[in-house]
């Protein structure tokens, strides 16, 4: 499990949030096509997936939720943009950066 400490804490289900608890290893296909879904649904489309920020920002709310189902993605989506670099980040790494093992 990996965690992201927020630099601006955002309001979640009554509760001021200030870490975010994601289960990336954990994810499932089906978990990965779901938030490719709510991605297109948004009216994106992924051109490189090893390179978009904004579907890894996806890929990290279902990470999120798959943590804590009280959480959805556009809970996750209201985070700052400065966490939303560092969420990208963490994605960008465990998905695309270690792809090559």
């Amino acid at each position: 499990m990996a965690s992201l400490v927020l630099n601006k804490p955002i309001l979640i289900n009554g509760e001021e949030v200030r870490e975010l608890n994601c289960n990336l290893e954990d994810m499932t296909a089906r978990d990965k096509a779901e938030a490719t879904k709510a991605f297109k649904k948004a009216g994106n489309m992924i051109m490189v997936q090893e390179l978009d920020a904004d579907y890894h920002l996806y890929l990290f709310a279902a990470a999120v939720h798959k943590e804590n189902s009280s959480i959805e993605v556009d809970d996750v989506l209201r985070m700052s943009a400065k966490d939303s670099v560092k969420a990208e980040a963490l994605v960008r790494d465990f998905f695309f950066l270690s792809s090559g093992e």
